[in-house]
């Protein structure tokens, strides 16, 4: 659907500042998402890189343990295969068929697609286990508290400080 300059900014500006008004546009929002959502960098650009997945938290929250949760949503909902999966969580293909598997007898139905906090599947790092990774990740890049993190994922915050502990250790930060 093409539109005029005059219907997509609704002769707000005048054409010869179009682009300026347009890159200033961009920067506030940019800064709204980074200050508001605690959006980073990545995250941002990847909203215009459509190649980037990004994984919602919500997923993590049910009875499935976070492994066969990622292995689930990323080959039912986003239709990629075990190899696929392997290489882009760093995981073997055998444990990412098997905990797909158990998955699906788990929950034989696909995943709600909702809004809410979304993590990178390039941010998922193989040093740590797929819970730290989502606890590190909520806590470090968008500043969330033990205790939101643990209601967003159904836990103990007890259970969260220690997994944070965890991974804080691995990546080599004294917490």
């Amino acid at each position: 659907m093409d539109f005029t300059k005059k219907e997509a900014l609704g002769s707000i500006v005048p054409a010869q500042h179009e682009e300026k008004f347009l890159i200033e546009l961009f920067g506030q929002v940019a800064s709204r998402l980074k200050s508001r959502y605690n959006y980073t960098e990545g995250e941002f650009l990847s909203i215009f890189n459509r190649e980037e997945k990004l994984i919602p938290v919500y997923i993590f929250s049910g009875n499935l343990s976070p492994a066969e949760a990622l292995s689930k949503f990323l080959k039912e909902n986003l239709g990629m295969d075990y190899s696929e999966i392997a290489e882009a969580a760093g995981r073997d293909k055998k444990s990412v068929w098997a905990n797909y598997k158990r998955a699906a007898k788990k929950m034989p139905w696909k995943f709600e697609i909702k809004e809410g906090i979304a993590i990178p599947l390039s941010d998922f790092r193989k040093e740590l286990s797929m819970l730290e990774n989502i606890v590190a990740y909520l806590k470090d890049s968008k500043k969330m508290k033990g205790s939101e993190i643990a209601k967003l994922l159904n836990k103990a915050p007890a259970n969260i400080w220690t997994i944070y502990q965890r991974a804080s250790r691995k990546n080599g930060r004294k917490q």
